[in-house]
Formats: C-alpha cells, structure tokens, sequence
C-alpha cells in the first residue's frame, strides 16, 4: 500500500488528526521506550508475555535505585569517585520559546562517581551553573535537568547510549568514523533524578541499561554533549518555557580495572526436588544472580480481543513513521475499557500471581527477587504451558557458596533446586 494510502487508512480508521498536537514531554522520552513498548505489545499477543512487578519489598537506598545487589556491590566498594577537574564551556543561555539568547556563561560539569557493569552504567553528574545565571534560573526552582544531545562512548567508538536530540548517524559523521549499528551502537534505556541543589550546583544521578547484549568491558567512557536543558517547577523570569543552555562539553573519566576485568560465575542444576521446575540458566555478576526458570503452567492459550484499528496498526512495515507510542496507546485506550479485555487481562495474570521464590546459600542467607535494569520478574509462556522465568535476585558475588538453593512454591507446587558452581566468565 501506498504511503498516501496508509495515512487515508489511518486516517479513516482511528482519527490522525488526534496525533497532530503531540505532548513536548512524551515526545522527548519517545525514543527510549518506543522500541521496548512494541516489543511488550506484540509479545502479548503471541505468548502472553509479561514483566510483572515481582521485586522484592526491601529495595536498597542507593542512589542509582538498582536494588539490593547493587546496593551490596557499592557497599562492598564496588563504586568508582572520581578526582577529576570542571570540564568548562563558554555557553549561552537560550529561551526556545522566544528565541532570547544571553552570551557569555561558564558552565562546568564534571562525573563525581560510577558504576559499570554488565547491564548498567550509572553516574553522578555534578552541574555548576555560572553566577550569571542566577538572574535568569533559580536553582532552587529547577525540576529537571537534561542532556537532548548527550552521548556516551568508550575509547573503540562503542555507543552505549544516543541523546534523543542526536543520532548515532550523526555521531559517527562527526568522529569521521564508520556506522556500524549491530556491533557498535547499544539501544540503552536511561532514567536519572536530580538529586542535589545546592547554591549553583545540581547534581543528577544518570542510569543507562541495557538487557542484552552485555555492555563492552570498557576503560574509558567519554562524554559528549552541547546542550543543558533546565525545566523550572515555578514560574520565573522566563516563565514555563524551558531554558537551554549552549556550549560544547567533552568529558572522559577512566574505568577501574574492577569493572573492565569484571567477571561473573556461571551455576549448574545439580539437583530438583521437582521434575516439573529446571533452572536453566544462572549467572552471579557483582550487581545480582540472573536466573532462568522454566516450568509447565497448565494455563490454556489465551487470545487477546484486538480491533480493526489494532489489526490495521499491525499491518504497517515495522519502520513505517505512523508506527509511534502515540499512535499505539490512542488505539489501545478504548480496548482496555472494555468487559472481554479486562478479563482476558484478569485471566492473563493470575498466571504470575502465589507464586513465591527465593535464593539461599550455605550460609543460611535468603535473598530475593529484587530490583533490576534488565526485564526483571516476569517471561513468557509458550503454547503449550511451559513458562519461562527471568529474575534477577539479590545474591551477588559477595554472597557466594559452593552450591546455591533455589525454594519455589507455584500455587502450591513446590521445588527445591540445589544449584553448583560451575565457571567463571
């Protein structure tokens, strides 16, 4: 189909005019979560797959919010405080809104701390902005503070993670290197919270994760970045409207030999309480124990009620420019009021419900399923019952015995599955 025809289409089918006034704030965040949403959805309606909120209620008080592991990784010095000096920019102060441009600011940045591992690579990012500025931004008033062009690498020109405001196209021409998306470019999600103001300065803790692949073992990370977007939570001088600032930061921090010669040990099944419930996969890193595990449900195949604008929206190419988040939640908003989707989500879920687990070492430690940057407490079920469990629990490296056990009681079914050591990665 043509594209003026799939717009007529789609037009007809579920009303685009909806999708011409989009959000400023839902369309910076678009491209983190746009990827990951669709593959969600359409796992749904092959396998019922979900990522329930099965973590742990203790969460560790780390900055980085990664849980108990992570927590227990910092604690146990696994952390990285840097000594390094402001990177400073000359910079201007822009108002997009009105186009105003004031000159002549120094803004410093500067990485206070990290952590790197497999999945995840977190910083404090330690923000002075200029006396000059005072005029223009209370510090105390900021709400938020981001990067739109921020991109981190390491020294092989490995992208781990692209600002919503650049491309990795656009990276790759600017370091006059060659694009190499499947082995060079890491689709990261990225959260962060500010976590101190204090006279002129903000400090922003940032978390990129990936699920797979593992990030590269890094030894250096560098920053590049030419703008600061402020957001106020009063009205000021400038009002609502946010407030760039411009100017050209380039930043490099070096990664401990902990964290670039990071290892993680691989376990085996040794024994099962239960044939019906097998681990199949569990690796230990310094952050969390990953586990795999699989095990007949005894659940019907559930279909799930769609429409024609779902059908319709499923039949665009995949790289169709009509193929948004926007667009996806509009013609699921109505569906979800209805009697035969509640239901069907009803049923869907109480596949993930009375079902208890956790780990135990030989020392009598028990530790759960816990927070996490991967796609954490939930899996798929295939169509013939058998679910698959991914979890990451809380036992870390510093946690380790020989042998592991892993207690699991699934709407009273129960299984004792002693784990062994059998590697190191």
């Amino acid at each position: 189909m043509e594209k003026e025809k799939i717009y007529k289409n789609l037009a007809e089918n579920i009303g685009l005019e909806n999708f011409k006034i989009i959000d400023k704030k839902n369309q910076r965040i678009k491209n983190i979560f746009q990827k990951t949403l669709t593959v969600v959805i359409s796992s749904l309606s092959i396998t019922g797959m979900v990522f329930a909120k099965d973590i742990s209620t203790k969460i560790y008080d780390n900055i980085y919010g990664g849980g108990n592991g992570f927590g227990k990784a910092i604690s146990e010095g696994y952390v990285e405080k840097t000594d390094m000096e402001d990177e400073v920019s000359d910079s201007s102060i822009l108002n997009e809104e009105t186009g105003e441009m004031i000159e002549d600011f120094d803004t410093k940045i500067k990485v206070e701390e990290f952590v790197m591992d497999d999945f995840s690579l977190s910083m404090t990012l330690d923000i002075t902005l200029s006396d000059k500025i005072k005029d223009i931004v209370n510090v105390k008033d900021i709400w938020d503070i981001n990067f739109p062009d921020f991109v981190i690498y390491d020294e092989d020109y490995n992208v781990l993670h692209c600002g919503y405001g650049r491309t990795y196209e656009d990276f790759c021409k600017e370091k006059n290197i060659k694009a190499n998306e499947d082995d060079k470019f890491y689709g990261s999600g990225l959260y962060g919270n500010i976590i101190e103001k204090n006279g002129n300065h903000v400090k922003k803790t940032f978390n990129i994760y990936i699920s797979e692949p593992y990030y590269p073992k890094s030894k250096k990370i560098n920053l590049d970045l030419s703008r600061i977007r402020i957001e106020d939570e009063v009205e000021g001088t400038w009002g609502e409207e946010d407030i760039v600032i411009k100017g050209d930061w380039k930043i490099s921090v070096d990664v401990p030999e902990k964290m670039y010669n990071r290892t993680s040990i691989a376990y085996k099944q040794k024994s099962t309480s239960n044939n019906e419930f097998n681990v199949t996969d569990v690796t230990v890193y310094d952050t969390g124990t990953f586990l795999t595990l699989e095990f007949p449900t005894k659940q019907e195949k559930l279909i799930a009620p769609t429409t024609p604008e779902i059908e319709f929206f499923n039949s665009l190419p995949e790289d169709d420019e009509l193929q948004t988040t926007d667009i996806l939640n509009y013609i699921y908003r109505d569906l979800k009021k209805t009697p035969e989707y509640i239901e069907y989500m009803k049923k869907n879920f109480s596949v993930w419900e009375d079902f208890n687990k956790y780990l135990t070492n030989e020392n009598g430690e028990k530790f759960d399923v816990t927070l996490s940057n991967r796609e954490n407490g939930g899996g798929s079920i295939d169509e013939n019952g058998k679910y698959t469990y991914n979890a990451m629990f809380d036992l870390t490296k510093y946690d380790i015995t020989d042998e592991i056990t892993l207690h699991v009681n699934y709407h009273g079914r129960e299984a004792e599955i002693l784990l062994e050591k059998a590697e190191v990665k």
